[in-house]
């Protein structure tokens, strides 16, 4: 990993397509409310170790650094050896002061520690990617401290929420807020607080 692999992520994203989506306002409108979801519904303590599943470009795992820089650690998961090291290499170079230690992993393969993290987030399509609905909610279950605190946050596109409530109880989570956003109808999404229940 070198400069010039950094500047080519800088460029990529400035591609015609992905940068158009980028300044729309309903993908403004999608970043504002799940992280202003985050920072209202979730507590942030000395000593959290926090969990994100899958980095895309990295800007949510970002501010999840900034969100706990003082308090807390974000370890942040993804499979892509590509996505993993540009994210590395690039919070080194722009001095984030609480980075994520990364794992380059499949999450659903990988080995956690059991019962050890205080959150874990799992935005966008990173459950999509996965392909495996119910078993990416057991590992997350499996790796939560008992009352610790899960964000999900999804597409109406992907899943329904109501897929989920379904199995709640079996997952051993709680629910303990959601919204809902329609703003913008090519941008259906929603955003739960779920506890780990023993």
């Amino acid at each position: 990993m070198n400069d010039q692999h950094l500047l080519n992520f800088y460029l990529h994203m400035r591609e015609e397509e992905a940068y158009q989506w980028n300044l729309s306002p309903a993908s403004l409108y999608l970043e504002l409310e799940t992280r202003d979801f985050l920072a209202k519904y979730f507590d942030v303590f000395n000593g959290l170790r926090a969990l994100n599943v899958g980095i895309g470009v990295g800007e949510w795992d970002d501010y999840i650094g900034f969100l706990l820089n003082g308090s807390g650690s974000l370890t942040s998961i993804d499979i892509d050896p590509e996505i993993c090291d540009i994210f590395k290499y690039r919070q080194q170079k722009e001095g984030h002061p609480n980075a994520s230690t990364v794992i380059c992993d499949d999450f659903l393969a990988c080995k956690l520690p059991q019962e050890h993290y205080d959150l874990v987030t799992m935005i966008g399509s990173a459950l999509q990617e996965t392909g495996a609905y119910r078993r990416c909610f057991e590992k997350i279950s499996e790796v939560l401290k008992p009352e610790a605190q899960f964000m999900y946050m999804d597409l109406d596109k992907y899943h329904k929420k109501e897929d989920l409530f379904e199995l709640l109880s079996e997952l051993k989570f709680e629910l303990m807020h959601i919204e809902q956003f329609n703003r913008f109808s090519n941008v259906g999404f929603y955003c739960m607080k779920l506890k780990r229940v023993l």
